[in-house]
């Protein structure tokens, strides 16, 4: 039996350096107790340590990017700046964005000084070349009208625009590029001031009615049967024209009532006469020739009562002529009322249904043999050669309209534009829109607007056809004044500056990509148009923190 020797195993894993301690003979008790927390108190103050190392970095870098900043007015350092001092070229104006010495804003006598402005209190602007022609950045003089200054008037009277404020600083001041393919490389490109044609107005959806005072529903004057209907829908009718023919049994009653009363008059005055000479030789009693002239005004006053009824009717009566007429000529005279314009008179009891105005029918609710009562709608007439556009304008903008004032409508799907006259203006608020109903007349000789359509309408407050305006882009707004940058005039004279001058403006309304401008440019003058925005962050930096760094 041979004899083996066995080896203890050997762990792969590390032992603790705790463990390995405790492991460990010590010489007694007690110093084993002592090793122990000293070793871990240590270990654990070093981790703190390591711990603590990054935040401790970050707040330096923090306190010195602030110091920084706080000295250098918390501007970056510029290229040259940072660039080695060995390095050869014209120095910069980091400020303005041009070599030092070429720089106009920090640099005396480099180029003439900019005129002082005053703020003129009637058009609002600094420097008003209305007033003084003399500042337009034009290369001839520009001429004034008094076109322009009663349009600018017109203008400002109006409604109220955006104001400027009085003691800013900013209007007047230059944008200086180094070169004019500086100016390009920024984007910044220029428009002319034009003239153009400008409508300001109150535009709001509009309803198209017919002429309420040229209006007319049409009814018979009696009950009765249809027995024609001469007239359609969309027929031009006049005033008088027959449209249908009733036959009213009514009408039959009272003519035979009237033939029947002269009748009767007739009887009285003949014993009137025949009393009256005898009453007065006392042949008969005096009472019986009262009691007969009562008769004769009681028959007097059913025979004018009963032409009353006829006239209410339509028919119109001549009283004294039928008084006048024998017997059997009344009586045809009294059949034939009313039947006049009617060519087969097949009975008496016919009435006629006219037409009360010139007009088009634009309903037509009756056919033959309807039984039809007095005011029953038989026919709806109009005028249509005029029409009524109804217009809602929003509470706030009511009281720009006035009446007279010209309005222009356009149809939905119809490129034709309809002019008319405001009329009418109501006293009240729609309490669930909150706009206020304004009328216009239109005319419509063409018949091409009709009842109850929609489109645009227009109230026009002004209508200028030389107005003065600028692109859409050129206008920029700097927190105090609307401002526009204006070319210098001398802008490609040789080794001349390349800059532009802020202008304060007062602009009007803004149409096909324009906006007008009441007071602050003059035509002749060019604008920057795109890019503006970019002078106009040049103009705000060079207004902010301690201003020019170039050393001067």
């Amino acid at each position: 039996m041979s004899n083996v020797i066995t080896q203890p195993k050997v762990s792969a894993e590390p032992i603790p350096v705790d463990s390995a301690i405790d492991q460990q003979p010590t010489p007694n008790s007690e110093l084993s107790a002592a090793v122990r927390p000293r070793n871990s108190r240590f270990r654990r103050v070093l981790l703190a340590i390591v711990g603590w190392i990054p935040p401790v970095l970050v707040v330096a870098g923090l306190v010195a990017l602030a110091w920084y900043g706080h000295h250098n007015d918390w501007k970056l350092p510029s290229f040259a700046a940072t660039a080695s001092p060995t390095k050869t070229g014209p120095a910069w104006c980091d400020s303005h964005g041009v070599p030092e010495a070429e720089c106009i804003n920090c640099v005396p006598g480099l180029i003439q000084d900019s005129p002082k402005l005053t703020f003129c209190d009637v058009h609002g602007v600094h420097g008003c070349v209305l007033h003084n022609p003399l500042l337009a950045e034009t290369k001839s003089l520009a001429e004034i009208t008094d076109n322009d200054l009663v349009r600018a008037e017109r203008a400002l009277t109006v409604r109220p625009r955006r104001e400027n404020l009085a003691l800013s600083q900013l209007p007047g001041s230059r944008i200086q590029f180094a070169s004019l393919d500086a100016m390009q490389s920024a984007g910044v490109d220029v428009e002319p001031v034009q003239r153009n044609a400008i409508i300001e107005s109150v535009e709001t959806a509009g309803e198209v009615r017919y002429d309420a005072t040229k209006t007319a529903q049409v009814s018979p004057l009696a009950d009765g049967i249809v027995k024609e209907v001469r007239v359609n829908v969309g027929d031009w009718v006049e005033a008088g024209q027959v449209l249908a023919v009733v036959d009213s049994e009514k009408v039959g009653r009272l003519k035979s009532d009237l033939l029947s009363a002269l009748s009767d008059e007739r009887l009285k005055q003949d014993a009137v006469r025949r009393i009256e000479p005898l009453a007065n030789r006392n042949v008969i009693p005096g009472k019986r020739l009262l009691e007969s002239q009562t008769e004769l005004q009681q028959a007097t006053s059913l025979v004018e009562k009963t032409v009353r009824s006829l006239s209410n009717l339509g028919l119109s009566v001549d009283l004294d002529r039928l008084r006048s007429l024998e017997p059997e000529q009344a009586k045809d005279a009294v059949r034939n009322l009313g039947t006049d314009q009617i060519e087969a008179r097949d009975s008496d009891n016919l009435i006629v249904v006219i037409a009360t105005l010139a007009g088009r029918v634009v309903e037509r609710e009756t056919v033959v043999g309807e039984v039809v009562d007095r005011g029953t709608q038989m026919f709806r007439l109009s005028d249509t050669r005029t029409v009524w556009l109804d217009l809602r304008v929003p509470a706030e903008e009511a009281s720009l309209a006035k009446i007279g004032q010209e309005v222009r409508y356009r149809p939905d799907g119809q490129a034709t534009e309809h002019r008319g006259k405001v009329i009418w203006i109501s006293s009240d608020v729609d309490r669930q829109t909150r706009t206020v109903r304004v009328r216009a007349e239109l005319e419509n000789e063409d018949g091409s607007l009709r009842n109850e359509s929609f489109g645009l309408g227009q109230i026009v407050l002004r209508d200028e056809p030389d107005a003065i305006v600028v692109p859409d882009s050129s206008i920029q707004w700097d927190g105090e004044n609307t401002l526009v940058f204006v070319r210098d005039k001398r802008f490609f004279e040789k080794d001349r500056p390349k800059f532009f001058v802020a202008r304060s403006v007062r602009v009007g309304i803004k149409q096909d990509g324009f906006t007008e401008i009441i007071a602050g440019v003059l035509p002749g003058e060019v604008v920057a148009s795109s890019g503006s925005d970019v002078l106009r962050a040049q103009l705000l930096k060079n207004n902010l923190g301690a201003g020019c760094t170039c050393g001067h």
